[in-house]
């Protein structure tokens, strides 16, 4: 199922996306900067209400979980995440998606939506796509990097 993945803000989603699998503990904290080389950050806004299912507050208590159960989970546990997620899909409620808090930066929310559901004419591009390998957008990830104590690397 196709997908699309956003969140609060800009630290945010490199949190969900570029610095997901980067070690927290251990190993090397570290990423590679043609890895920018294809990424873009749209800053985006929604036309119609959506409605998501909520992986935080009393959300998670309704689905009898705890946050370490399904949002602070590692790589290991994915597919059974990946199951919560298409329960979540299949639910009668009809969501459009899902929100929670974001694992590695817990001050912004992070969210999907379902493709099949959210169409990208529910969707308005706020400001032009910024590219990540270069210019101020390079500059807003190394900015993130260093906060998050993640080296970026040619």
């Amino acid at each position: 199922m196709p997908a699309i993945y956003g969140a609060s803000d800009f630290d945010g989603a490199l949190s969900e996306t570029l610095f997901h699998d980067v070690p927290v503990e251990g190993g090397l904290r570290a990423l590679q900067h043609s890895v920018l080389r294809p990424l873009l950050a749209s800053v985006v806004t929604v036309r119609r209400p959506l409605k998501l299912a909520q992986l935080h507050g009393f959300g998670l208590g309704r689905l009898g979980l705890r946050r370490a159960e399904l949002i602070e989970s590692d790589a290991d546990s994915y597919p059974a995440t990946v199951l919560w997620a298409a329960a979540l899909h299949a639910a009668p409620e009809r969501f459009d998606g899902l929100v929670w808090i974001s694992r590695q930066h817990d001050t912004s929310r992070a969210l999907v939506l379902f493709g099949d559901r959210v169409d990208r004419r529910d969707l308005e591009l706020q400001e032009p796509p910024l590219p990540l390998y270069l210019g101020s957008g390079y500059e807003r990830v190394l900015e993130a990097a260093d906060k998050a104590g993640i080296a970026v690397f040619e």
